[in-house]
């Protein structure tokens, strides 16, 4: 799934750089079914970038595109995993699933078929507040899966929970991603995480992509690896140079 951005993007975004990063270079665009990280320090764009191709922010000049279709408003064929899971404290794990769904007459069976992919099928009827936060994050998981949605975005999705609980969600992440065949975008401050999940990991900073790692490590990730320790020590590098 290609990606091509054309705007004047707000506060501190380098627009003619960022267009030509996704426009112009070939290797920066998400191919289909690939899963691309992009690190990062605060503030330089990662965010933006993707609720822009969400549609949930507007360019204030040009256009947005995935796979040739003009992005006008939010973006159905796309869906965006937040920092926090943002269920509705009133509905059950399931209604808040079944939201997603894209087929009115299959909610109910699609959001139960989400939940059993994410190990959750048995909480359906209970309320968001008495889940932890890992079960929350599962949840969202389930929502982004049952919304059928071609382009999942993932926006530091799992930067609250506990180090145990976080591997067992990127395990699950790729998992999914490598049975379900998404287009995946990955913001993450661990490079760690970037590393043992994504096909390639770009560095943005100012809304520029500096660099471009290609991760050509055999899954999964042998995170006590020679190659993997290098690669993480090489990123890192460039992060905190930048």
């Amino acid at each position: 799934m290609a990606s091509t951005l054309e705007s004047e993007l707000p506060a501190s975004l380098n627009r003619e750089a960022l267009m030509q990063t996704l426009e112009t270079r070939e290797t920066s665009r998400p191919s289909e079914g690939e899963m691309v990280a992009i690190v990062g320090k605060s503030g330089c764009g990662k965010s933006t970038l993707l609720r822009l191709l969400a549609g949930l922010e507007r360019p204030t000049e040009g256009t947005i595109s995935v796979d040739c279709d003009l992005v006008n408003g939010r973006n159905r064929s796309a869906r965006l995993m937040f920092q926090e899971s943002a269920l509705l404290p009133w509905n059950t794990v399931s209604e808040n699933v079944a939201l997603a769904a894209p087929d009115r007459a299959r909610r109910r069976e699609s959001a139960l078929e989400a939940l059993r992919q994410v190990g959750l099928a048995h909480r359906a009827k209970d309320w968001p507040a008495i889940l932890s936060g890992g079960q929350r994050q599962r949840i969202a998981l389930a929502r982004a899966l049952a919304s059928e949605a071609r382009l999942i975005l993932f926006d530091e999705p799992l930067g609250a929970l506990d180090a145990l609980t976080r591997l067992e969600m990127q395990n699950l992440i790729e998992k999914l991603w490598q049975q379900r065949g998404f287009t995946a975008i990955l913001v993450t401050h661990d490079v760690e995480e970037a590393i043992a999940l994504a096909d390639r990991v770009l560095l943005m900073r100012h809304g520029e992509f500096r660099h471009e790692s290609l991760v050509s490590l055999s899954r999964p990730r042998d995170r006590a690896g020679a190659e993997f320790a290098a690669l993480k020590a090489e990123i890192l590098s460039r992060v905190l140079a930048e």
